[in-house]
């Protein structure tokens, strides 16, 4: 509870946990999907890049509130069980079993083998290497996590270091180069008959890649109870954290179209334009730095994925919660769980190569989030007028402004990604909806 945590942290440790829980890297393979997803229009791409960082940010202030209130261990699995009930939790928790997790860390893997590809000078398009090369590394990375007991942490705080040299040096050497002679928005006819009727619609289309790259905001309201100051500090580094990626994000995409024009950030991706600015040999370096990210993001991924059946598990929601809840005697790791972790996550890994789009597997679980998401944001106002006693440290500035506006941001990302792939997310609903036939009461 939030008596026994320890009041340790200021300004500067909130916003640099904000900064490294957020940046992942999303960022350095999104640019040509997101301008595709805006039909080549850069006006609009850079303009939902900072949509998508205003609605990031009106969240995070949002859940931050639920977060102080309810400060107790499993985040928002716990703010949804205190509001709706421990079924609509178990949702949250079986979405994370069989979508989310399995789906992002194939592909996280899929990229990682994409940019070992790009350094090795192999073509990404070779399913052999880059499925071997996926799988490898899925494998390495759980049977690091499941029989070492630290390594795992270690890998963890190497990657943080590498995932912000490449992004700055790409974003400052992009502005120095100033070679697309067409300008930053150029836009070819075609381009401009074809937005001038929809822009709104290609906004939106755009936004559901993008929060892939904003993804990890819900977790900042749980650091609430470890701050010294949490009225003051936490919606500064909320605000200040997420302004700062935003800005980081439309920084480095305006850097990318200084260098290129859109359809060739399309056609030449990441790699071509690191080769463009640095030469072969600094590209090599730039993508070094990119792969060691990626491996460190899927790390991180497989490390909180390992404990989701556990934790449902010794909860006693999840059938056959013996067989879960085993933990190996030797390693102390929840063997079982991690084993059925691994085994979704090659599932999901064979499904991205066998359709050839990946990327739809990692956009799709992450929008379908958004759901669990505005039931956060609606549970405030639940709060606000079922226990207006509760001890809130901290309160949203604007209420109810800013959760209204964070719930129709919420909503309108789900939408626009069931308008984008009505299929997948059809099916992802589903296989979330399956879990009320799984659940046990305990």
């Amino acid at each position: 509870m939030s008596e026994n945590l320890e009041k340790r942290y200021g300004f500067s440790v909130a916003f640099s946990m904000v900064v490294g829980i957020v940046i992942g890297i999303g960022i350095f393979f999104k640019a040509g999907q997101i301008l595709v997803a805006a039909n080549m229009n850069p006006k609009i791409a850079i303009a939902a890049w900072v949509l998508g960082g205003i609605i990031s940010i009106l969240s995070g202030l949002t859940a931050a509130e639920v977060g102080a209130a309810i400060p107790e261990t499993g985040g928002m699995i716990a703010w949804i069980k205190k509001i709706y009930g421990k079924r609509i939790a178990f949702l949250v928790g079986w979405a994370q079993l069989i979508i989310y997790f399995p789906a992002l860390i194939g592909l996280i893997a899929y990229y990682f083998a994409v940019f070992t590809g790009n350094f090795l000078n192999i073509d990404p398009s070779n399913t052999i290497f880059l499925g071997g090369t996926a799988f490898v590394a899925i494998s390495f990375l759980f049977a690091i996590n499941i029989f070492t007991k630290n390594v795992g942490g270690k890998i963890q705080t190497l990657a943080t270091a590498a995932k912000i040299v490449p992004l700055l040096l790409i974003t400052i050497f992009g502005f120095l180069s100033a070679d697309n002679s067409s300008g930053m928005f150029y836009m070819t006819e075609i381009t401009r008959e074809a937005t001038s009727s929809s822009p709104l619609v290609l906004l939106g289309l755009s936004l559901v890649p993008i929060m892939f790259a904003f993804d990890g905001w819900i977790y900042v309201g749980t650091i609430a109870g470890d701050l010294k100051n949490v009225k003051k500090d936490l919606p500064r580094a909320i605000i200040l954290g997420l302004g700062f990626i935003a800005i980081f994000y439309v920084a480095l995409n305006l850097a990318l179209l200084n260098v290129f024009t859109a359809e060739e950030i399309v056609k030449v991706g990441m790699f071509g334009v690191a080769t463009k600015l640095f030469g072969p040999m600094g590209a090599k370096f730039i993508f070094l730095g990119i792969m060691i990210s990626a491996f460190g993001g899927l790390n991180g991924m497989i490390l909180a994925s390992t404990r989701i059946p556990y934790t449902l598990a010794i909860e006693g929601h999840l059938p056959k919660k013996e067989f879960f809840a085993k933990i190996d005697d030797k390693h102390k790791q929840p063997i079982n769980s991690s084993v059925v972790m691994y085994l979704l996550s090659v599932f999901f890994l064979i499904a991205m190569i066998i359709t050839g789009n990946p990327d739809v597997f990692g956009d799709i679980p992450v929008a379908l989030f958004w759901l669990f998401y505005c039931l956060v944001f609606l549970g405030l106002f639940i709060l606000r007028k079922n226990e207006p006693n509760l001890e809130r440290p901290y309160r949203v500035p604007f209420y109810p402004v800013v959760p209204i506006l964070a719930l129709i941001g919420g909503a309108s990302i789900f939408i626009y990604a069931a308008i984008s792939n009505p299929t997948y997310m059809a099916v992802s609903v589903a296989l979330t909806l399956t879990g009320l036939f799984v659940y046990r009461e305990n």
